[in-house]
C-alpha cells in the first residue's frame, strides 16, 4: 500500500505538518505506516484468514506474523513491513514456508502424509492431535515390505512389529497400532489368530504434490486497511499538532 499525502481530505494536514517542525512531517508519516502494518497483523488479516481458512489455531497467523516498522526521517523511502518468516516461526515452520503458497497459489510438495479427521479429533476444524503429529511418531512400519499371502497378512505381521504405540503403511494409510491380541479361532481343529485394533491417522503417497489455488488473504486484508489510511494519518498529524502546541 503507498499512503496518498496530497489528497482532498488530508492535504490541510499535510500543508500545516510541513510548516512545523522539520520532524513533524516524516514523523506523521512513520506513525501512519506503522499503524497500517500493526492494523493488518492485529485485525484485518486475522479477519481475512479466519474467511478464507478452516480456523484450526486461532492465534496460528498472529503469533507467527511480525512486523517491521518504519525508521528514519525520508519519508520518499520509508515503509513499514508486515509478513511472516519461516526462520521466527513459533508454531508449525511448514505451515509457515506453505503461506506464499497459499496466498499466491502454487505446487506444495512433500505432502506424503495427510491428516485424517480422526487424527484431527473427530473434526476436520480441530488442528492434529498433539499425538498424532508427524513429528512425535518415531517407529513406522511399511506394510509393503512385510512376507505375507495378502495386503492382511502382511499388514498383521506388521503391526505385531510395529507394537502398541507404533505406526504401520498399508493401502495407501498409516495406521497407528492401539493394540494387537492373540485370539483363537476354530475352522477345522484348533489355531490362533491375531487381532488388531488401529486408527487411520494419515493418508499416505510418497511423493505427493498438492496444487493451492491462490487466496490472496493477505492482499485483501492490505486493501481493508487501505480504507483506513487516510483516518490513520489524521490521527498521527493531530498528535504532532498537540506536540508542537497547534490549535
Amino acid at each position: 500500500m503507498i499512503l496518498q499525502v496530497d489528497t482532498h481530505a488530508v492535504s490541510k494536514y499535510t500543508e500545516t505538518l510541513k510548516r512545523l517542525h522539520r520532524s513533524a512531517f516524516p514523523n506523521a508519516i512513520r506513525g501512519t505506516l506503522n499503524k497500517a502494518a500493526f492494523d493488518v497483523k492485529q485485525n484485518t488479516m486475522p479477519r481475512s484468514a479466519t474467511r478464507t481458512f478452516v480456523n484450526r489455531q486461532p492465534n496460528f497467523l498472529k503469533a507467527n506474523s511480525s512486523v517491521e516498522m518504519a525508521s528514519g526521517f525520508n519519508v520518499s523511502s520509508m515503509k513499514s513491513i508486515v509478513g511472516f518468516n519461516e526462520a521466527n516461526a513459533k508454531g508449525n515452520h511448514f505451515a509457515v514456508r506453505e503461506l506464499e503458497q497459499q496466498e499466491r497459489g502454487g505446487t506444495i510438495a512433500s505432502r506424503s502424509f495427510i491428516p485424517t479427521t480422526l487424527a484431527r479429533g473427530g473434526s476436520n476444524a480441530k488442528p492434529v492431535r498433539p499425538g498424532n503429529r508427524l513429528s512425535s511418531i518415531k517407529k513406522i512400519v511399511n506394510a509393503d515390505n512385510a512376507k505375507g499371502k495378502n495386503s492382511h497378512e502382511r499388514f498383521t505381521k506388521s503391526a505385531i512389529h510395529a507394537g502398541k504405540g507404533g505406526y504401520v503403511i498399508s493401502d495407501g494409510m498409516l495406521w497407528r497400532i492401539n493394540s494387537t491380541k492373540r485370539v483363537k479361532v476354530k475352522v477345522i481343529g484348533r489355531y490362533s489368530a491375531t487381532k488388531v485394533n488401529s486408527t487411520p491417522v494419515y493418508s499416505f503417497a510418497e511423493g505427493r504434490k498438492v496444487n493451492i489455488a491462490s487466496k490472496n488473504f493477505m492482499r485483501k486484508a492490505t486493501l481493508e486497511t487501505v480504507k483506513r489510511m487516510d483516518d490513520f494519518y489524521i490521527q498521527e498529524a493531530k498528535r504532532q499538532f498537540e506536540k508542537f502546541a497547534v490549535r
